[in-house]
């Protein structure tokens, strides 16, 4: 069954990390294209993320977002100083009282706020355990995804289909009355034969015929009508297969677009012209919605 390119899927899940928000929205692209947004403390990841998508997704646009919330504020930063930096203030500061002969106390406090002294850093974690966590929480937002994807693409499949069946009705029309192109053929020509001679000459029905069958024969679409049902009989194929088929499917839309439009210009019935348009229409129809499928 196809999918559509569109979906969306979010996990939260408490990890010994913190709280872990994974966050997936994917629409229509020609390629697969994925974007990751990172917190600072998992940016290592970004392209084993990427992996993990593209594994599960062949094409579209796809766009990550990962949060991570420490349980605490402890949880994953610690509290350091710079001793060296530190005596270097403090020499600096010495140097300065006695260059201005001031007496203030150089205190503590005010040593720990100038810039650098103290700072907050990361905790390092273990990156093989990291990631277990990571990509179990982005596998269980990667089905979200394919269920809503999924169910799109089952709406998409069935106005497919409605329509599909359409374009095979409208062909079964086209099969009807091609029969009688002959008989439109001689008609015309023989109009054409009375306006010119204006009825002197008695018009020979048996060469009327040949050459109407002449000229039918350069108007036959059997050719284009058979192909155009083959490609209808292959699209319902693949609409079924599991498998992303998207760009299979657009390429037999172009394909029946091209036999549609030699069976309009090959056909002298006005009637056939008219099934071409709406043949024309259902195609596009059916276009538009293909530029969604996976």
């Amino acid at each position: 069954m196809i999918k559509s390119m569109t979906g969306y899927g979010r996990q939260e899940t408490n990890t010994l990390l913190g709280t872990l928000v994974i966050e997936l929205k994917a629409w229509n692209h020609r390629y697969c294209n994925i974007t990751v947004r990172l917190p600072t403390s998992l940016s290592r990841f970004e392209h084993q993320v990427q992996n993990a998508i593209r594994r599960r997704v062949s094409r579209g646009q796809v766009q990550a977002t990962i949060e991570l919330t420490p349980s605490n504020s402890d949880s994953n930063k610690q509290l350091a100083f710079d001793l060296t930096l530190a005596k270097q203030y403090h020499a600096a500061l010495v140097q300065l009282q006695d260059a201005l002969q001031l007496q203030d106390e150089i205190s503590t406090s005010l040593i720990a706020q100038l810039p650098g002294v103290f700072t907050l850093q990361e905790l390092t974690v273990e990156e093989d355990s990291t990631w277990r966590i990571l990509e179990s929480t982005l596998d269980e937002t990667l089905d979200g995804l394919e269920t809503t994807k999924c169910a799109e693409g089952s709406a998409m499949f069935e106005e497919i289909s409605q329509r599909l069946g359409c374009i095979q009705s409208l062909v079964q029309d086209i099969q009807a009355v091609s029969g009688d192109l002959v008989k439109a053929a001689q008609a015309k020509l023989e109009a054409r034969l009375n306006e010119l001679f204006e009825g002197r000459i008695e018009i020979d029905q048996n060469r009327l015929v040949m050459e109407a069958g002449v000229i039918a024969s350069r108007s036959d679409i059997t050719e284009e009508l058979v192909r155009l049902d083959s490609h209808c009989v292959q699209f319902e194929q693949y609409l079924q297969a599991n498998e992303p088929v998207g760009r299979q499917l657009d390429f037999l839309l172009q394909e029946m677009n091209r036999e549609v439009n030699t069976i309009s210009s090959k056909a002298s019935l006005a009637s056939i012209s008219s099934i071409c348009i709406s043949l024309k229409t259902e195609i596009e129809k059916i276009r538009e919605i293909v530029q969604n499928v996976e």
